[in-house]
């Protein structure tokens, strides 16, 4: 009997143009071959201008996958391994897969066939070896952007302010050099704040690389970049800092600047006695501005001492950048505490309950692990570009690397110790510290969103969720509109 044979072809248009690997060139061979084995070809899959790196994004590959699932081939003919993925993990899986269906790969290139225990093997070993090139790949990119910087080569976007020539080299716009020349001046006189100056900044037509509206972190980072007295900065993956003379003209002189840090430097040291950040805020990380889906940030109220919650975009941009107003913490915290006290756990449906979360910890959420795959590519490329240091670097990978852990790893939940802290916590929450209030927080809710003085949706983490839903069939027969406030009745029913 025949067999019957699938082609795959890909290239990147980056690989196109170095080169030359052609998807004509490709299928040409995949069918000379497949015609030189009396193999019967009953499909090309054609992935144009798609990077191996990932499989995401690869829709001709999926769809390879789905019809070796439907037993349409024994075979998977190619021109090389590294058409097939450039990542060993991703080549792996994808063999695994293809012979779990009792379907092999074959590299014309490699002469490698899966069909044989010997092709399994070499497989294996040139897949680690095209992993390692990518890898070399990346670190001479890395090399190369630091050699850049230091022969005076600004690196990543063009600062605002400058612009390139046409010849390609970057020179002051005569639009916005003035305004950044302005900037500085103003500042060093020490009579504005950040927040004062983004003011002005919008005001005065001043734009980021993006476009985007310029707030009081943009204008800090403006104010901060040595790009504008003539200089090149590159930072190096432990955390220092590289500084060459640039190719580029200066904007500002070095006098100027260093007022500008001065002045930078000795509001900072003026505001560490403000209570801002000293002390924990249960709603942070899980607080949500309902109008424009930004994190809230606690402070406090200078002439009051209360604490509130604020929506991040206003203290950004000013009280005008958005509707949601502050709100006092305690109104907020209130009502998490009279929802959590009010819940309705009845112990006879709990087995259910650990049914459906063994269910749910036994197959991890693959499109949120690659979002956050995505998210941590994004980070890493800004620290390869120079745009970030180390430290940056792991403030921001940290939390996503722990998420991450948490969605691939294999995972048990203490379900009567969630459902104890579920139904304690709400009757000793005013008599608990912040700290412990936040951890709560941070344990059980992945989202609390805040429309003006009041809670409107709240969502539980994938763990605790199938307990909320107990609750909500219970106490407010499943709805899931319902808006808990302070001093709710916990059998008090919707209305409407």
């Amino acid at each position: 009997m025949s067999v019957a044979a699938a082609g795959y072809v890909r290239v990147s248009t980056e690989e196109q143009a170095r080169e030359g690997y052609g998807l004509a060139a490709q299928e040409h061979a995949v069918g000379a071959y497949c015609q030189a084995q009396g193999w019967q070809l009953v499909e090309v899959y054609v992935d144009a201008g798609r990077s191996g790196k990932s499989m995401r994004g690869r829709e001709e590959l999926a769809r390879l996958l789905a019809n070796a699932a439907a037993g349409r081939f024994q075979r998977v003919v190619f021109w090389k391994l590294d058409r097939l993925a450039r990542n060993l993990r991703d080549l792996l899986n994808i063999c695994d897969r293809l012979e779990a269906l009792e379907v092999g790969i074959v590299s014309i290139q490699e002469a490698i066939d899966t069909g044989t225990p010997a092709g399994r093997m070499v497989r294996s070993f040139l897949g680690a070896v095209a992993e390692f090139e990518r890898e070399v790949i990346t670190e001479r990119i890395k090399a190369g952007i630091a050699e850049k910087a230091r022969q005076g080569e600004l690196v990543g976007p063009v600062p605002v302010g400058y612009q390139r020539s046409d010849g390609g080299a970057i020179v002051p716009d005569p639009a916005t050099a003035p305004l950044i020349s302005a900037a500085f001046t103003r500042y060093a006189t020490g009579q504005h704040s950040l927040r004062q100056m983004a003011e002005w900044a919008n005001g005065a037509g001043l734009r980021s690389t993006l476009g985007n509206p310029i707030d009081r972190l943009s204008i800090r980072k403006i104010l901060t970049n040595p790009a504008y007295m003539g200089q090149v900065t590159y930072h190096d993956r432990q955390g220092g800092a590289d500084v060459s003379k640039g190719k580029h003209p200066p904007i500002v002189d070095a006098a100027l600047f260093g007022e500008v840090q001065v002045q930078l430097t000795g509001r900072q040291r003026r505001s560490t006695a403000r209570p801002y950040g000293r002390e924990p805020y249960p709603l942070t990380g899980v607080g949500v501005c309902g109008y424009d889906g930004t994190p809230l940030m606690g402070t406090r109220a200078t002439n009051q001492g209360r604490r509130y919650m604020r929506c991040t975009t206003t203290a950004r941009r000013g009280r005008n950048a958005c509707k949601q107003p502050m709100v006092p913490a305690e109104l907020l915290e209130a009502q998490v505490a009279a929802y959590v006290g009010g819940m309705v756990l009845p112990d006879e449906y709990l087995t259910a309950v650990r049914q459906e979360l063994q269910q749910r910890l036994a197959v991890p959420d693959s499109g949120e692990a690659e979002r956050l795959r995505r998210e941590l590519e994004r980070w890493k490329r800004l620290f390869v570009l120079g745009e970030i240091d180390e430290t940056r670097l792991r403030r921001e990978t940290g939390p996503l690397k722990r998420k991450l852990a948490d969605l691939t790893r294999p995972s048990s939940f203490d379900l009567e110790g969630a459902v104890r802290r579920l139904r304690d916590m709400g009757s000793v929450w005013s008599e608990s510290p912040r700290a412990l209030q936040r951890d709560f927080m941070g344990e059980v809710f992945a989202r609390v969103e805040v429309c003006g003085p009041q809670i409107v949706a709240i969502t539980p983490r994938e763990t605790y969720s199938p307990l909320f839903l107990l609750d909500r069939a219970h106490r407010f027969n499943g709805d899931q509109g319902v808006v808990w406030l302070p001093g709710q009745d916990s059998n008090l029913q919707p209305s409407g």
